[in-house]
């Protein structure tokens, strides 16, 4: 059965946007391929979304106890402290367990993800797989795989890891790809390199990044159009976005098993939702415990509304009070983010403001991609950033940063 695989980018946003795509047969050889909205696209096939490595975040985290039906409901919970955005925001697949216990998880924007399942629905396609495009290179053992165009691309670290790079350049490598060598448990001992496959032929020019101390040994173009899919390979696809089982061709053969499965699972509901209703009364029992040690140290006189948040607030005050400076104070936060400002080009910072523990940085860089480095930058520093709407200026990029203290944003 042929396949059609169709390829969706950064700057795809809805079913109005065209996507690359590519018709192959069951050998993998193409037949037809081309660019156009997902109406336009042939149907009758059977279809794989490939999405771009900036589109997926993926993290290694530990996971509560329990089976995938419940995660579906933690996950989202479990990524928020890597996201800015709100927990139900994000759609997160499980994917593969590590050694150390911690399991793989693949984030992305909820929204999006929506709107390609719904145009593939109102255009009758038939999406049963999404893939990331990180996951698809191939991996040797004790080596890493960089696929570069020139100034960005994405690295392969692992079966089930990876993550896109930022603007780098000949001599200059990606800050992610320095700050993932930094944190690897274990160093690779090559990193395969491949250029995209549509890189014009005078931008190939094999980087020269010895700051990394790791070889990069030159191996075939990359192109997603030719990619094989491994079965094995990560659904996107999961939870709320699953595709409709076909229950005609497996019912037969797995009834029994059903029946068994649905007792198991009886059992281990009843076994969660008394879990939980534990985990509930103790939050209830904290809850309770926090506001008495507040009214205990600050009096009933104030209207209890967070207990910790103002606690915090109150401890602030006393602070102040007593002399001490507070982590939200302007020196203290002016402190942390000052070696992340110190490395950029004259003239970046074009605006400070300060506001009850808030510190605004109006920032301008050569382009919007140094704005993720410059954020990675500062909360490795212990800061909350959030970084607003970026503006284009045509040679330079302009955004408003806002900064507070870790677990405050």
């Amino acid at each position: 059965m042929s396949v059609l695989k169709i390829y969706f980018s950064r700057q795809w946003r809805d079913s109005t946007s065209p996507c690359s795509w590519v018709l192959s047969d069951e050998q993998g050889a193409l037949l037809q391929s081309g660019e156009s909205t997902i109406a336009a696209l042939p149907r009758g096939h059977e279809c794989t979304g490939i999405i771009a490595a900036d589109r997926v975040l993926n993290i290694a985290v530990a996971l509560p106890p329990g089976g995938r039906r419940r995660w579906q409901s933690v996950l989202p919970f479990v990524a928020e402290e890597f996201t800015l955005t709100d927990p139900e925001d994000n759609h997160v697949v499980p994917g593969q367990a590590l050694a150390d216990g911690r399991r793989m998880i693949a984030v992305m924007d909820k929204a999006w993800i929506a709107r390609i399942v719904e145009a593939a629905r109102q255009a009758k396609l038939s999406l049963r797989r999404m893939v990331a495009e990180v996951f698809l290179p191939p991996l040797a053992p004790d080596s890493w795989t960089l696929v570069w165009n020139g100034s960005s691309g994405f690295v392969k670290t692992g079966f089930a890891s990876g993550m896109a790079l930022d603007n780098g350049n000949a001599s200059t490598p990606p800050i992610a790809l320095r700050l993932s060598l930094d944190a690897a448990p274990q160093l690779p001992q090559k990193i395969d390199f491949r250029f995209a496959q549509d890189v014009a032929a005078e931008q190939r020019h094999m980087p020269q990044w010895p700051d990394l101390q790791i070889p990069l040994v030159a191996g075939s173009d990359w192109d997603w159009r030719r990619a094989s899919i491994p079965e094995d390979a990560l659904n996107l696809l999961w939870g709320a976005f699953a595709p409709r089982a076909r229950i005609q061709q497996w019912w037969p053969k797995l009834r029994p098993a059903v029946f068994l499965l649905l007792a198991i699972l009886s059992i281990e509901m009843a076994g969660s939702n008394i879990k939980w209703a534990m985990l509930a009364a103790e939050k209830s029992r904290l809850a309770k415990e926090m506001q008495r040690t507040f009214r205990l140290t600050f009096g009933d006189a104030v209207t209890l509304v967070n207990a910790p948040l103002q606690m915090q607030r109150n401890l602030a005050e006393l602070r102040h009070a007593a002399g001490l400076p507070d982590t939200g104070d302007f020196l203290p936060l002016l402190d942390l983010v000052a070696g992340s400002l110190s490395r950029l080009p004259a003239g970046s910072v074009t605006g400070l403001h300060y506001e009850a523990g808030r510190l605004d940085i109006d920032v301008r860089l050569a382009s919007r991609a140094d704005f993720e480095a410059l954020k990675l930058s500062m909360q490795n520093s212990g800061l909350g950033v959030r970084v607003g709407a970026i503006r284009d200026l045509g040679n330079a990029a302009e955004s408003r940063l806002t900064l507070l203290p870790e677990g405050m944003l």
